[in-house]
């Protein structure tokens, strides 16, 4: 027995007619003619009696039509249920970011969505990719924000925005006039402070530079970009850093790259059975609200991998 079954028995006691109830339903009139007499079989009696002109339903096909009416009436419902669920923001979700963009985002983003949205609760932790990748696998978190793709047959990735890479150095590391500095001119550059072992942001780094280890006597392992900005600005050498690193109160030697540009991709991710789409949406909007314009214009650049 099935709901389509049970809409072309209510189409027929409605138009009492098989061609009729066969337009109306968008169907041939075999197909209703075939699945209500399957119908009528499983449950072993006659639902019409088709020796009457027009048809009229029999005294048990009387009863199974009200029943009939109330399970599709039942069905609508609970799909205008779900519909007004997966529409509805309330709800407490979970939320794993990469440390390279968490201490950036986070801090522009939460107040507007507190105050657009109070009643939904977001659970916001820092994660490494590899971490984010399992807890989405088990279900653990519901969305993360990380560097893409990650080419994971289960997860579902939402781009949000391309992040140039920026070469932060000491003063003086270069001249002063010195505005724009090319892949090929970071290759072969001593004294690079790089983020601990673990972060997708020193694999990438490494990328870019030629896969360069850090040969310094100081051997500094930190998982904040502001501590490798630090040891610049005190012992020398140079680190690279995502643009909404920068700040204004920098006192190192901030240099863009020219084209084609080292870029990270920053992704929404969710397992693909995530169904809150306006979830994704509103976070969408919000990100993009408040980051720089400059990240979606159509430069020469290249995609630096996660791993």
């Amino acid at each position: 027995m099935t709901l389509q079954q049970l809409q072309y028995v209510i189409a027929l006691d409605t138009y009492r007619h098989f061609v009729t109830a066969a337009e109306k339903c968008f169907v041939t009139q075999p197909t209703i003619t075939i699945q209500v007499k399957k119908l009528e079989e499983e449950i072993g009696f006659l639902i019409f009696d088709k020796s009457k002109f027009p048809i009229k339903p029999t005294d048990l096909g009387e009863v199974f039509i009200t029943k009939s009416k109330v399970i599709l009436r039942e069905v609508s419902e609970l799909k205008n249920m779900v519909s007004l669920e997966l529409d509805n923001l309330e709800g407490e979700y979970r939320i794993a970011v990469i440390p390279t963009i968490s201490s950036y985002l986070i801090p522009l983003i939460s107040g507007d969505i507190s105050k657009k949205y109070p009643n939904t609760i977001l659970r916001i932790e820092e994660l490494e990719s590899d971490q984010i990748i399992l807890a989405l696998q088990k279900k653990e978190i519901d969305i993360g924000i990380l560097v893409t793709p990650l080419n994971e047959p289960f997860i579902r990735e939402i781009k949000l925005y391309n992040e140039p890479f920026i070469f932060y150095g000491q003063q003086h590391y270069f001249d002063e006039e010195k505005k724009t500095i090319s892949i090929a001119e970071i290759e072969h550059l001593d004294n690079i402070w790089l983020l601990e072992k673990g972060h997708c942001f020193r694999n990438q780094v490494l990328n870019i530079c030629g896969h360069n280890e850090n040969t310094k006597n100081i051997q500094f392992q930190s998982g904040s970009i502001e501590a490798l900005k630090k040891m610049v600005d005190h012992y020398g050498g140079f680190t690279l850093v995502p643009e909404m690193a920068i700040d204004d109160k920098d006192s190192g030697h901030v240099i863009h790259f020219t084209e084609p540009k080292p870029i990270r991709e920053v992704s929404l991710v969710t397992h693909h059975s995530f169904s809150r789409d306006v979830l994704l949406d509103a976070l969408r909007l919000e990100i993009l609200e408040h980051t720089p314009k400059a990240f979606d214009k159509n430069e020469r650049f290249i995609k630096v991998n996660w791993r």
